[in-house]
């Protein structure tokens, strides 16, 4: 209700010319994932899926489209995000970008996860989302719990033996986690088809992370004494702040790109600058500050491991002084990776060996734009012929 509220409130600031914006763009910025869906038309769902430790995870679900009604039987297919986001990465460019629509409208049954922490799944069975407790996991917990949990009630509501697996980013990382820890999931997943992938680190050109890398400890520490466990999602100031900065006509509208240019490597000509109100309204979605510190562990270490929690804890936990590797021979499942030249985070040297480590790796795609970046695969202008129309056949050949 108060969502709504906002919504209203800002809709008559537009009216009254209180804010040079699209009601459409303002509207788009506070909905929330399934009222963006419902908004263009398409049928929306959320499922709340308990984890085997108590984690509450709200699922979005499309499962059809005006051109496809909801029907048994459909393929089906679970999208997972990336570090940071939800659900609304798949959605938020709109009817005629994004892909969860396109899928919809392909007659794909279409699933999307939230990994625990972010806005859609901060709830717990008896830990309060405030306490330090709450936040103690990094995205090792989101690929060994989180993913098979909800793949198991997805396969169980659908009536299905296996799906089709799409991640990006972290949502691809936390996919080798999964068959890593248990491989049994080889035989619940058809096909995965993952989006910037993401295990090794070794060459990242991110400012950001190489900076957290390099003062890792430091960052732990203050972390520590500020007693900051995680990062907060956008809030309703926030999205405001990202209307009136980022919308167009905005004196400084392009200084809104820097800090996801700094992290996902510069490409301003795939930018949807209309967008970027809504772009900021659904990002951050919120994360544990272990996932990020696990990410800066794997880029120190330039090893795919578990995380460190130092040797006194890794005795206590795994019975070693270092982490245990993660086994990606156990990544039996029909595996195609999505790359691209100018990802500053998932670069191509990075992607080359982690597909030389996989055993069923049947497709290599490198999108044919040079400076297609780590975000470009869901936000960029022409992310459908650059690269959702070469997944949607992919997926339609391994349905």
């Amino acid at each position: 209700m108060r969502d709504l509220i906002s919504v209203a409130l800002l809709l008559v600031m537009v009216g009254l010319g209180y804010a040079q914006v699209h009601p459409d763009i303002a509207e788009d910025a506070y909905l929330d994932s399934l009222g963006l869906l419902r908004k263009y038309g398409y049928p929306a769902e959320e499922h709340i899926v308990e984890t085997d430790d108590g984690y509450l995870l709200g699922v979005h679900r499309c499962p059809g489209s005006p051109v496809s009604p909801p029907a048994a039987g459909k393929p089906v297919v679970l999208l997972q995000h990336g570090m940071l986001s939800s659900s609304a990465d798949y959605i938020l460019m709109g009817p005629q970008t994004s892909l969860v629509y396109m899928l919809a409208d392909a007659g794909f049954d279409v699933w999307m996860g939230n990994s625990r922490g972010n806005r859609y799944s901060n709830r717990h069975r008896s830990r309060n989302n405030q306490t330090q407790v709450f936040w103690d996991f990094s995205w090792h917990e989101v690929g060994s719990i989180d993913v098979p949990n909800v793949i198991d009630y997805i396969l169980a509501r659908t009536g299905q033996q296996r799906l089709q697996y799409v991640g990006h980013s972290q949502g691809t990382t936390v996919f080798w986690v999964m068959m890593s820890q248990h491989p049994y999931y080889n035989q619940r997943v058809k096909s995965a088809h993952l989006l910037a992938p993401a295990a090794y680190m070794h060459r990242t050109r991110s400012p950001y992370v190489i900076f957290l890398a390099a003062y890792l400890h430091t960052t732990e520490l203050m972390l520590q004494m500020m007693g900051t466990y995680y990062f907060a999602p956008t809030n309703e100031m926030d999205i405001q702040g990202g209307i009136d900065k980022c919308r167009d006509g905005a004196p400084f509208q392009q200084m809104c790109t820097i800090t996801t240019f700094l992290m996902a490597g510069f490409n301003s000509q795939e930018v949807n600058y209309t967008m970027l109100p809504v772009m900021h309204g659904h990002s951050p979605a919120g994360a544990s500050a272990m996932q990020m510190i696990h990410h800066a562990q794997t880029v120190r270490s330039q090893i795919f491991r578990q995380y460190d929690f130092g040797p006194t804890q890794n005795m206590i936990r795994y019975g070693s002084l270092t982490p245990p590797s993660y086994n990606l021979n156990n990544v039996q499942a029909p595996t195609l990776l999505y790359h691209s030249t100018n990802d500053w985070l998932a670069t191509p040297e990075d992607v080359l060996l982690l597909a030389s480590q996989l055993p069923n790796v049947r497709k290599r795609y490198l999108v044919p734009m040079h400076e297609f970046n780590h975000m470009d695969f869901v936000w960029a202008i022409n992310v459908r012929s650059l690269l959702y129309n070469e997944l949607l056949a992919d997926l339609r050949a391994y349905a």
